[in-house]
């Protein structure tokens, strides 16, 4: 007798689905001041964020959007999307006024929000300082971002936005969230124990897929690290896979849309293993349950847990399904976030390009 999770698979798919599952640890990050942009989020089996702040820039601007992924797990835990860019402009080290910012009289009241569609993004990833320090550390860029193009790096502290002092990430969500796209923020931050200052104008929010892709895309292909084949035969570094085409996939058992993907892995592994095609479902699951499901979900492709999570943090697959394709030289070449059936054929083109490049 058909089962409520048999029909609930034999529902017709939409073009793109994603999911960012039931396993959410709020852990050290941010992620409960933010509502999740699209369904739930995930950090798959034990994996445990290191990002204090990672999405925590991407402030609010999720929340308003008309969705374009449909949630398939179960009930959302609130998270913060990945953070996003500012562009900024750099002014005179000496400068000691940000009264040339946009938001030089302070920031407005909550009330008066721009509304989420339109709020600002800065593109960078927070942690909070030392005791001693003051302020606010920048963990990470984001490539690409406007708040790379303006200058600021990794391990800068900020000390104000505009008129406002910030001590602890929180602080810098909540100016950011509060400025809409377009806005120039006077920010001023310690170097290396200098004082300096610049002005960024913040950008629209991205979508999620894409912040991702600004991140990989392009650049050298994180380490595979922490992993234990669960099925088939794969060496679980990226050295091992030069000369080769790899496609990395993360996914998990009780991931609808993780499923309505298969077929298609199964599809590249069959016609393209020969020509050095690699394609590896990589799940935080333990060894033994991802074995399992592999087998019950027929995947035909190498499987491989991660349970300490280091490769699932390293390719920040906090949305699944993710892809990465990357080439003979180790490169990411494209990612896509959940399964989209408009992005698919793209990569399938993409995978063919890749095995006729020598």
């Amino acid at each position: 007798m058909p089962t409520e999770e048999d029909a609930r698979l034999r529902r017709p798919l939409p073009r793109r689905l994603s999911t960012r599952g039931p396993r959410a640890e709020s852990s050290r990050s941010l992620d409960t001041l933010v509502a999740p942009r699209h369904g739930t989020n995930t950090r798959m089996g034990r994996a445990r964020s290191p990002w204090l702040a990672l999405l925590a820039l991407t402030v609010f601007a999720c929340g308003a959007r008309q969705a374009n992924t449909v949630a398939i797990s179960q009930p959302p835990v609130a998270t913060a999307p990945a953070p996003a860019p500012a562009a900024a402009t750099a002014i005179d080290p000496l400068q000691t006024d940000l009264g040339d910012s946009d938001q030089d009289e302070g920031s407005p009241d909550a009330d008066d929000a721009p509304p989420a569609e339109g709020r600002g993004w800065l593109g960078v990833e927070l942690e909070p300082a030392g005791a001693d320090e003051g302020g606010v550390r920048i963990g990470r860029v984001v490539p690409k971002s406007p708040a790379e193009k303006a200058g600021l790096l990794a391990g800068d502290l900020i000390q104000r936005l505009d008129s406002e002092s910030v001590a602890a990430p929180p602080d810098v969500v909540s100016v950011v969230s509060r400025r809409r796209a377009g806005t120039r923020v006077g920010v001023a931050f310690k170097r290396q124990r200098a004082d300096r200052l610049a002005v960024v104008t913040l950008e629209a929010y991205p979508e999620p897929d894409e912040i991702v892709r600004m991140t990989f895309v392009d650049q050298p292909a994180p380490q595979l690290e922490g992993l234990k084949t669960a099925q088939g035969s794969f060496a679980p570094t990226i050295a091992a896979q030069r000369g080769q085409v790899l496609v990395v996939e993360f996914w998990a058992p009780w991931c609808v849309a993780c499923r309505a993907l298969i077929p298609h892995m199964n599809q590249w592994h069959a016609q393209y293993a020969a020509r050095g095609l690699h394609v590896v479902g990589i799940t935080g699951d333990p060894l033994a349950r991802a074995a399992t499901a592999a087998k019950e979900l027929g995947m035909e492709y190498p499987v491989a847990s991660d349970e300490s999570g280091k490769t699932i943090m390293a390719y920040q697959a906090r949305a699944i399904p993710a892809v990465f394709v990357i080439d003979r030289a180790g490169t990411v070449r494209d990612v896509m976030v959940g399964y989209d059936a408009v992005k698919l054929p793209k990569l399938d083109a993409l995978v063919l390009k890749l095995l006729a490049e020598r």
